[in-house]
């Protein structure tokens, strides 16, 4: 368990949390709290600098949500192309430093690069108690599964960028991706949630793996209860994909048991990457009530999705 280092420790026996359980972000044992480290940017996801800036912030900042943490300060990631219309690379920045105000972390600087390709998002370092960290590794037979956003944001994102979505198709998935993991991360604390991830880029089905075989178990989804877009299936059925949408369907498909029967269009809501995406929890059967409770009470589109079960690690859906 990460949480059994204890005293003077060494640059090693420090790490709590490393590359090799795939987590969202690294733990590094410094005194008697743990700090939280990651780091992410993506390329615009709309045509508004500000909201663009503000959904990279958020997506940086849920990796240390996802980890049970909370953020402390950050530090800008700029890859800029040398020209860009007047007054866009300050509204994303302004977007990015609403995001960490409202996450009540300081703004440190940066770095910027000049790249021909627009990207931005955070180097982020947070706290957490080492007691209470969320990884893929914390979760056990009979809990229940829970899934705090609706899923679809890579087609819809891909849709938009190609025309077949407009403004107001793209914002729904606006108004989920600017929200922070803020609240769910610290609902998820208090309901006892034992282990957490946050799905991006790899789809739910990938970063459900990641807990499956780092917990040893297999985990159970009702496909039927996936919170989902309302344009997702439209958009798939009218051919849009994304260009990530393959290689994770590669990585994670033969792990999977397919039970329900799914469409193409259905296995394609497995393996959509999602940008800000939400967290998928586990938690104790007895408490999974009254947590998603509390996660639709604060505003999340959060569902019950399914069970963690003894058996091969995998994932099997109904």
């Amino acid at each position: 368990m990460a949480t059994e280092n204890a005293g003077a420790a060494g640059p090693g026996e420090a790490v709590l949390v490393g590359a090799g359980t795939g987590d969202d972000a690294g733990v590094y044992r410094f005194a008697d709290r743990a700090l939280v480290a990651t780091a992410d940017f993506i390329p615009p996801v709309c045509d508004d600098p500000r909201r663009y800036g503000r959904v990279a912030a958020a997506n940086s900042l849920s990796d240390v949500y996802a980890m049970g943490g909370r953020p402390l300060f950050a530090l800008n990631l700029c890859c800029f192309p040398a020209i860009v219309p007047d007054g866009v690379l300050p509204e994303i920045l302004a977007g990015g430093a609403a995001a960490l105000a409202e996450a009540g972390a300081a703004l440190l600087g940066g770095h910027s690069v000049n790249d021909p390709e627009l990207k931005y998002g955070l180097a982020v370092i947070g706290e957490a108690a080492p007691d209470r960290l969320l990884t893929n590794a914390g979760a056990t037979p009979g809990q229940r599964l829970l899934l705090t956003k609706p899923l679809g944001t890579g087609v819809m994102i891909n849709a938009f960028k190609a025309g077949k979505l407009d403004e107001a198709g793209l914002e729904p998935a606006m108004v989920e991706m600017e929200k922070l993991n803020a609240d769910a991360a610290r609902l998820a604390l208090a309901h006892g949630v034992t282990a957490a991830t946050d799905v991006t880029g790899f789809g739910l089905a990938g970063h459900a793996l990641n807990i499956a075989r780092n917990s040893a178990l297999r985990l159970e989804i009702r496909f039927a209860d996936l919170p989902v877009h309302d344009a997702f299936y439209r958009l798939v059925s009218a051919g849009v994909t994304t260009g990530c949408t393959d290689a994770n369907q590669g990585n994670a498909a033969p792990r999977i048991e397919d039970r329900h029967g799914l469409t193409a269009a259905q296995r394609e809501l497995l393996f959509d990457p999602q940008t800000s995406g939400g967290l998928l929890l586990t938690v104790p059967e007895d408490r999974a009530e009254a947590l998603l409770t509390a996660l639709l009470d604060s505003g999340h589109r959060a569902a019950d999705v399914g069970r963690t079960m003894a058996g091969d690690p995998g994932i099997t859906i109904v």
